[in-house]
């Protein structure tokens, strides 16, 4: 329960009361959260456009997520109700082998509302 209303003055001075090493804490803490994480940079790979079927895909990290990829298919003829050859989550599952030649983990595989593919991938060398 507050009797008094609060004072001015233990803001004022609060502060300048800090010790320096818990300043030096929370300083550096925030300043870490702030900086970009390079590893995550270095391991990502560069997008690598792929034909499946005669579609082109292109296949990327995703950045959000590590560990899952995201296939997208091109749309240069501009057709957007053309029957596609094979089912496009198939071709999604060809595109991430051919651009990383690691198998694809259906239990991850989904899609977005733009038709981009995302999915954890099965990597023999690691």
């Amino acid at each position: 329960m507050i009797t008094s209303p609060p004072s001015s003055k233990l803001s004022a001075t609060w502060p300048a009361k800090l010790p320096s090493k818990l300043a030096a804490a929370l300083c550096l803490s925030v300043a870490s959260g702030l900086m970009p994480i390079t590893t995550q940079a270095k391991d990502l790979e560069a997008d690598k456009q792929v034909t499946v079927l005669g579609r082109s895909w292109v296949v990327a990290p995703t950045e959000e997520v590590p560990g899952f990829y995201s296939a997208t298919r091109l749309n240069t003829e501009l057709r957007p109700k053309r029957p596609p050859a094979v089912l496009s989550a198939r071709q999604a599952v060809r595109a991430f082998h051919r651009a990383t030649g690691c198998s694809t983990n259906l239990d991850t595989l989904y899609r977005d509302i733009t038709g981009t593919y995302f999915s954890a991938l099965i990597c023999p060398h690691q």
